[in-house]
């Protein structure tokens, strides 16, 4: 079949190169195997309700394990990320956020967020979120991709506060940031998108005092494409869940929230330690890059998180390259990173690799852009942590 011999040959290609995309992660292949169960072709809809004029506990049958494995999932989940309530429906990061602003938020509301400029996600922008929900947005100034202006907040008044971005190197002032909007009744979300599988290696202070935190399982943490939303407010968190169904989405993919399930299972023994070896490789790899004359943005820090951010002016200026070409000389030698600047740590350190290994990487990037042949390097890379995982160790 050709459908499947595409597939193999991607499986293969993957297998072959370093990923680098801050965007991505890497499937143990118990992740996987969950993907492809049964489940995959299955529905589960729990009302304990009255649809129709009858009482429905679950509108399909033959849900049990779909309904264990959803609430094994969210009970993990609560436990690794220290939130009461999770709600693991969500089939991707934007339908969290989509699911959580129908919820707490009016046709007319005002929503404060990062703008695209400085990083921010574009979906909370005027002409997406905002105007598909009936809403006002205004952009959310911040210094250096950390200080949020405060300021803002004040003068215009929000009915909600939208933390999170695209870029995100570094964690927020928070708390300052929570005070501010909670003096002028706004509430405050967190998008941890990028940073979720951080969290728990303690990436932002305080950010259990957010109304909602949400975002994607398959980006810093290691999980399958999808979403979830987190609340230490029960009556916000059954808010969220009654306007789901039917709102924002349908059936959730209950193979996706297996997957999830097994991920989870592998990641909690090891969740604080995977984010501090996430900021200790993003540092290695940041540093030593520019000593290289790859610049890097925010030196000396470099970042705190799982993304480097490349200094586009100075690479064209020094090494004559956009990021894009950047970007395609590299994948020309095995290593694999995204057209828009960032470089991640997270695939590789879920992997196993450390701060040797950056340095390592550091120097075939170096040598790829002077035009050299780095494929050896890359293939003695790729051999050393092949199909090993932090959470399999």
């Amino acid at each position: 079949m050709r459908a499947l011999e595409i597939v193999r040959k991607h499986n293969a290609y993957r297998r072959s190169v370093l990923n680098l995309q801050a965007s991505e992660n890497y499937l143990s292949e118990e992740v996987r195997s969950a993907l492809a169960s049964d489940m995959a072709s299955r529905y589960s809809m729990v009302f304990d309700s009255e649809v129709h004029g009858a009482m429905v506990h679950n509108a399909y049958g033959g849900a049990r394990y779909q309904e264990e494995i959803t609430e094994y999932a969210e009970s993990l989940a609560s436990e690794i990320f220290g939130f009461e309530h999770v709600n693991v429906k969500p089939i991707s990061g934007h339908i969290a956020a989509m699911s959580v602003l129908v919820s707490l938020a009016s046709k007319g509301d005002r929503i404060m967020a990062i703008s695209p400029e400085d990083g921010g996600y574009d979906g909370y922008s005027q002409n997406y979120l905002a105007d598909m929900l009936g809403l006002e947005y205004k952009p959310l100034r911040i210094e250096g991709m950390r200080r949020v202006i405060t300021d803002d907040i004040t003068e215009f008044r929000p009915n909600l506060v939208i933390l999170g971005a695209s870029y995100i190197p570094f964690a927020y002032n928070l708390r300052e940031v929570i005070e501010v909007a909670h003096d002028v009744r706004a509430k405050v979300i967190y998008d941890a998108s990028h940073v979720l599988g951080l969290l728990p290696g303690g990436f932002q202070e305080g950010i259990e005092e957010c109304e909602v935190v949400y975002g994607s399982t398959h980006k810093s943490y290691p999980g399958p494409q999808g979403g979830i939303i987190m609340s230490n407010h029960a009556d916000i968190a059954k808010k969220i869940s009654d306007e789901m169904t039917w709102r924002t989405q349908d059936n959730y993919h209950t193979n996706r929230v297996a997957a999830l399930a097994v991920s989870l299972e592998e990641f909690k023994p090891v969740a604080r330690e995977y984010g501090r070896r996430v900021r200790r490789n993003s540092k290695a790899l940041a540093s030593r890059l520019h000593e290289h004359g790859i610049k890097v943005r925010f030196p000396p820090d470099f970042t705190e998180s799982h993304q480097i951010l490349l200094d586009g002016d100075a690479l064209r200026e020094e090494h004559g390259l956009d990021v894009v070409e950047f970007g395609e000389i590299l994948e020309r030698n095995g290593i694999i990173v995204d057209r828009v600047g960032r470089l991640g740590t997270a695939e590789l350190t879920w992997k196993g690799y450390g701060e040797e290994d950056m340095l390592a990487i550091a120097h075939a990037i170096h040598l790829a852009v002077l035009g050299e042949d780095v494929s050896q390097i890359v293939r003695d890379l790729i051999a050393k942590w092949d199909g090993k995982t932090l959470g399999k160790a």
